[in-house]
């Protein structure tokens, strides 16, 4: 969308119509949730003209396990602007700023549901579950201009350099976690990794010999800006070529292709284990006979830093517009390579622009069970003095009710973004 300022996120050669000013918490949200297993159509199901969840006995526990992946993944974005800002000169369009980043991903075996579901006898391996989370500041500088006019089309540049300051990286990772489930006990296991880094983490006073104490996290201000020690760089670069007097426009670029460097001064690694058993209710004393024991001590590993990549993502576009611009196809390919996966959809779009201050969107994304009637709306006000974008991917049309309340069907993923501006100079010239 031409007026928006997100659209420079996308890719670094795609420049806004005006400069602008974006302030805290107002001019820049945006949530991102993706997973392969989480749709409310696997976990509602219609039963004598009521909606029941998987877990009720009418709903047959193959057809609620076959639904589901054997290894399920959420992951969770979140990216809020600090402070912005962008700014044309004579040749180029110029921004900077500062925006705090989050990238989390989870994955579950699927015995969990079949314990969940089934309780019955049998053992149920749980081994597939990790969790990874980063969080990060990155303050960044682009540069967006049009390098070549070749008669027939010119072509765009943008790149964005970003130096990060890490704030918290958390990783839970299992060798080996498991579920004995029989008539007569219920016992577990649980051996994994803990390795975290961050600002609040104060090792010095938490470790004791290779035991984990509470006074691992420190939320004193002073310790957390003293212990801001774990730096890394990251760059996006990207390119526009547009075509026949502006009706065609090809876009490409690769977005956080970076790392961050984790200081040992900050960091933990330590092995966890833990066991657990049941064997039911003392029917004299009304207690449960169940014990379980769970440690979390330093590993012999030599404390060291690491280094982490972020989630660097790839996109492609084309657009072809008619009736003087007012009216535009699109389709974007995006692919992000996550922790230990990589996702990709591709979406295709309706474009509006029926002023110069006023744009509209509607789409749909193609990607693994995304079906029809899924869509994405956008909407973006941006004449002299304000810009307000606001834009929401992955919104059903289909409703069911559950306990009188509405609830989206076929809902697995969500991208939601608003963010409200000021605009600074004149609109570039086309």
């Amino acid at each position: 969308m031409e007026g928006s300022y997100f659209r420079n996120e996308l890719n670094p050669a795609l420049a806004p119509t005006r400069g602008y000013i974006s302030l805290p918490a107002l001019s820049g949200v945006g949530v991102n949730l993706s997973n392969n297993f989480l749709s409310i159509d696997n976990f509602l199901y219609k039963h004598n003209d009521k909606v029941v969840t998987a877990l009720h006995s009418s709903v047959d526990a193959d057809k609620f396990l076959g639904c589901l992946p054997q290894t399920g993944f959420v992951g969770v974005n979140l990216n809020t602007n600090i402070l912005g800002a962008g700014f044309y000169t004579k040749k180029s369009f110029w921004n900077f700023g500062i925006n705090l980043r989050s990238s989390n991903d989870l994955t579950l075996s699927k015995d969990i549901f079949k314990v969940l579901k089934s309780l019955g006898n049998g053992h149920y391996d749980l081994n597939n579950t990790s969790f990874n989370s980063s969080s990060y500041i990155e303050l960044y500088v682009g540069n967006t201009r049009k390098v070549a006019d070749f008669g027939f089309g010119t072509l765009t540049t943008g790149a964005k350099v970003k130096i990060l300051a890490g704030i918290l990286n958390a990783s839970v990772t299992t060798d080996q976690m498991y579920a004995d489930i029989s008539s007569e006990s219920v016992t577990g296991n649980l051996q994994g990794t803990l390795r975290a880094n961050g600002v609040i983490l104060d090792p010095t006073k938490g470790v004791v010999g290779k035991e984990i104490t509470e006074d691992i996290l420190c939320y004193d201000v002073n310790h957390i800006l003293g212990n801001i020690k774990n730096f890394g760089a990251a760059i996006d670069l990207g390119a526009e070529l547009t075509l026949l007097d502006d009706q065609l426009r090809l876009s490409a670029a690769v977005t956080d292709l970076g790392f961050i460097k984790w200081s040992k001064a900050t960091h933990i690694e330590a092995e966890a284990t833990g066991n657990f058993y049941y064997n039911g209710i003392n029917l004299d004393t009304g207690e449960a006979d169940s014990d379980g024991s769970a440690e979390l001590y330093m590993s012999d590993i030599k404390k060291a830093g690491y280094t982490t990549r972020l989630n660097c993502s790839l996109n492609f576009g084309a657009e072809y517009n008619i009736l003087n611009n007012h009216i535009g196809f699109g389709v974007l390919s995006h692919t992000e390579f996550r922790h230990k996966k990589s996702l990709s959809e591709l979406t295709l779009s309706v474009n509006f622009r029926p002023t110069n201050w006023l744009s509209a969107t509607v789409s749909h994304t193609l990607f693994s069970r995304n079906k029809l009637g899924i869509l994405g709306f956008a909407l973006n006000v941006h004449p002299k003095g304000i810009n307000l974008f606001v834009g929401a991917d992955y919104l059903p049309m289909k409703y069911v009710r559950y306990e009188n309340i509405p609830v989206p069907y076929n809902l697995k993923s969500l991208n939601l973004y608003f963010g409200l501006g000021f605009n600074l100079g004149k609109a570039k010239e086309s």
